[in-house]
């Protein structure tokens, strides 16, 4: 998909909603700014937040949430320092002052933010969190950035969908984390292969290959890596609350190749799944994640699918996707021909990605568009899904019986996402999944 087919994707979204206040249910009155909130303040949340200050200054971050209280201050301080440095000191609290920006932590920080005055939220907290949070979005009314992934297991991906279809009936703008369709060079790129320049597609493969392990900086009190506090705090390193680096790191690659055979093309069977734990970091202090996966999706009509990631440590880095056609071949940001001459490569990037996908959300509100590419994001989520719980569990299934008839729930079953408070001592016990013995359900 390239640029002019987003834009005219979100005419068609927004035709129902043309009669729609300016900023959609939370009107901004008397003022141009568009009033932001953000949810999750960790790294990505922070730095989302100063993505969309560089993709548009002419906003109001109002209020912060998240879990843990320390980490509120931290993140208003540096977003205004980010502020500062784009606009200057005299303007930067115009955009954000960490003193009078309001701030909500605890298991409702959600809710208690989404009470405000605000036209767009930022989602950016641990995945687990992403589809309870986006529901309460939609019923609030609010548009929203929501991060990658949308979702950690079949049952999230289920309710994702059906929230998808609600913002839209809503006239709710959503754009999500998979920043590569915001690339112009992956735009260009893509639609050449869409327009047939390499031939029919054949098969194509994706890598997300680190050279260490991501949980390896676990932190915490000895002897409490059981409490869903720990867990939370480190989500990276544990399954229920990220999805296993295939879901919410290698989703990014995965989604590329679903973007270039059609995003509505979706896998017939996966057909192999491979995977397990080879670093020698214990679990559960360092998590109970997979350090690698290997799969294999029929994609149908002959086209097949290969995704590969690991963060195993001092082995090679490789993070790219690779594409052949039956004229040619989508590698390393070029087309080539079969022995490897370059056919065609795209100009300079004009805006770094996590920017523009931020000035595309804006520039939708404010010009009255509705876009949402949630589907887009979900669609490629499910598939890595798929490709975990065929590792997971050694066996091979049909998509669409995943998508339709499996139960899988990794999400614990004692915590209510949607209450108001949790006791986050709660045990929550964990172990390395084992092929053969984890049942797919």
């Amino acid at each position: 998909m390239d640029r002019r087919s987003f834009v005219k994707n979100g005419a068609v979204l927004g035709a129902a909603a043309a009669a729609l206040p300016r900023f959609g249910f939370a009107q901004v009155k008397g003022s141009d700014r568009i009033k932001v909130a953000l949810i999750g303040c960790g790294g990505r949340g922070t730095g989302a937040a100063c993505n969309m200050i560089a993709a548009d200054p002419n906003i109001k971050i109002v209020a912060l949430g998240d879990l843990f209280p320390e980490k509120l201050d931290k993140a208003a301080n540096k977003i205004h320092d980010f502020a500062k440095k784009s606009v200057g000191e005299s303007k930067a609290s115009e955009i954000i002052d960490p003193s009078k920006v309001k701030k909500f932590s605890g298991w409702d920080n959600a809710d208690q933010v989404l009470a405000e005055d605000i036209d767009v939220v930022i989602e950016a907290t641990p995945p687990v969190f992403r589809t309870p949070h986006y529901e309460k979005i939609v019923a609030a009314g609010k548009h929203a950035f929501l991060e990658k992934p949308g979702a950690v297991d079949v049952i999230q991906g289920r309710k994702m969908y059906k929230l998808a279809e609600e913002a839209s009936k809503k006239g709710l703008c959503v754009v999500c984390g998979n920043q590569r369709r915001y690339d112009n060079r992956y735009q260009d790129l893509v639609k050449r292969m869409q327009d047939g320049e390499i031939g029919e597609l054949l098969a194509g493969q994706c890598y997300w290959n680190n050279g260490g392990y991501i949980g390896a900086w676990a932190h915490g009190k000895e002897g409490t890596e059981d409490t869903l506090e720990y867990q939370i705090r480190n989500w990276w390193c544990f399954i229920w609350a990220s999805g296993d680096n295939i879901v919410e790191q290698h989703v990014h690659n995965i989604d590329v190749l679903m973007w270039a055979f059609g995003s509505d093309r979706m896998p017939v069977e996966v057909t192999t799944g491979l995977g397990g734990r080879s670093t020698d970091l214990p679990c559960p202090r360092y998590g109970d994640r997979f350090s690698h996966f290997a799969i294999d999706y029929d994609m149908g009509n002959g086209l097949r699918m290969a995704s590969y990631c690991h963060q195993d440590p001092n082995t090679t880095p490789n993070v790219s996707e690779r594409i052949i056609g039956t004229k040619g071949i989508f590698q390393g940001l070029r087309l080539t021909d079969h022995k490897g001459k370059t056919i065609y490569a795209p100009g300079k990037l004009e805006l770094d990605p996590y920017i523009a996908e931020h000035k595309y959300l804006l520039s939708a509100i404010r010009s009255g568009r509705r876009v949402n590419e949630l589907r887009h994001l979900i669609n490629s989520n499910m598939v890595a899904i798929a490709g975990r719980m065929s590792a997971f569990s050694g066996k091979r299934f049909k998509y669409d019986w995943m998508v339709k008839k499996s139960e899988e729930n990794i999400v614990p079953q004692n915590v209510d996402f949607m209450g108001k408070t949790q006791d986050l001592s709660l045990k929550n016990p964990v172990s390395v999944p084992v092929p053969g013995k984890y049942k797919l359900v």
